[in-house]
């Protein structure tokens, strides 16, 4: 029952802690233009896409079991992106995606969040996940880790530039983003490990340690 509980309210967790919404029409063609693309060339089923109202520069990439993908992205990289940035960005999650850790990512969020989550549904069933789950909570930092160390977003950096073949894209829109205010995020801290850029928390903090420095990732790209 525990199992099933989660491999259904993973994703779902994720869309509801970072306060995600569904791209509206209006906002999406040049988002969805980039990610129908770029999966016809990689392969890769296209996610769903979401956003999340905050002028804060970043996105993420949830899935879990044989869900379709949520890419979720704030409006302030809507806004301040060009097309080719965006193409690097959207390559870099879908990199990710293809190399499966995410789906374990995304079930981490549960470890972190998921009492919480559990709790706000009525049912036997959210009862047992709230209460399976409570216990491991202390391990979600760890897990996090585990599940997204700081080499697994090189790799997806350079798999990313691989599939557009252009690595200043990439290399502009982390430069862009760094560049940019970086306020704290809904459920950024349960989240993190899924996120393009580690999100701030809170207190301007980015304590989670699944993404390496910016400048280091840069640097890598600008190397290839």
């Amino acid at each position: 029952l525990a199992t099933a509980a989660l491999a259904s309210r993973a994703q779902a967790a994720v869309l509801d802690v970072t306060g995600a919404r569904v791209l509206g029409e209006d906002e999406s063609p040049r988002p969805t233009g980039l990610v129908e693309g770029l999966c016809l060339t990689s392969g890769v089923e296209a996610p769903a896409l979401f956003a999340i109202d905050s002028d804060t520069p970043n996105a993420l990439i949830a899935r879990h079991g044989d869900e379709r993908a949520s890419l979720i992205v704030t409006t302030g990289l809507l806004h301040s992106l060009s097309r080719i940035e965006m193409e690097g960005v959207v390559a870099h999650l879908l990199a990710r995606l293809k190399r499966r850790e995410v789906r374990v990512a995304t079930a981490a969020v549960l470890l972190a969040s998921g009492p919480l989550y559990a709790n706000e549904r009525s049912g036997a069933a959210s009862s047992f996940l709230a209460t399976t789950l409570r216990p491991l909570r202390p391990l979600s930092s760890r897990l996090r880790k585990g599940v997204c160390p700081p080499a697994a977003v090189m790799h997806a950096d350079v798999d990313g530039v691989g599939l557009t073949r252009y690595p200043p894209g990439l290399i502009s829109a982390l430069e862009q983003i760094a560049a940019s205010p970086m306020d704290p995020l809904p459920g950024a801290l349960s989240t993190a490990q899924l996120w393009l850029v580690e999100p701030t928390v809170g207190s301007g903090s980015n304590p989670s340690g699944t993404h390496p420095p910016l400048d280091e990732r840069i640097a890598l790209l600008r190397e290839l």
